[in-house]
């Protein structure tokens, strides 16, 4: 198999680099440095299919995701072979459980 056809969901239209936030604040100009909105990059640039919206069940057995998209009323059952949740994490240096970027604490 040399050809996979890929779904990416994120809840967010757009990527932010958040660490170089605190300079958009003091030249605002830059903060069109540090953000992009993922519909074109996804879709255009890498082939992959966009939904802005939220997984809100996956169905292992049938190999099914249930999503709901943004702006629309129904939702939407997208099956898959391979499954990745990518669910991000928090960095918090001050944290008894956030001191490391490589064991960070993941909020499911």
């Amino acid at each position: 198999m040399d050809h996979f056809l890929v779904t990416i969901v994120d809840a967010k239209e757009f990527f932010e680099y958040t660490p170089g936030v605190l300079r958009a604040y003091v030249k605002p100009k830059h903060l069109d440095a540090l953000t992009f909105t993922l519909y074109p990059v996804i879709e255009g640039r890498m082939a992959c299919k966009f939904i802005w919206g939220e997984v809100t069940e996956l169905n292992g057995v049938e190999r099914t995701a249930t999503i709901q998209p943004m702006f629309v009323k129904d939702k939407e059952v997208v099956d898959f072979d391979f499954c990745v949740i990518a669910a991000g994490c928090n960095f918090g240096v001050f944290h008894k459980w956030g001191e490391s970027l490589w064991f960070p604490t993941i909020h499911a």
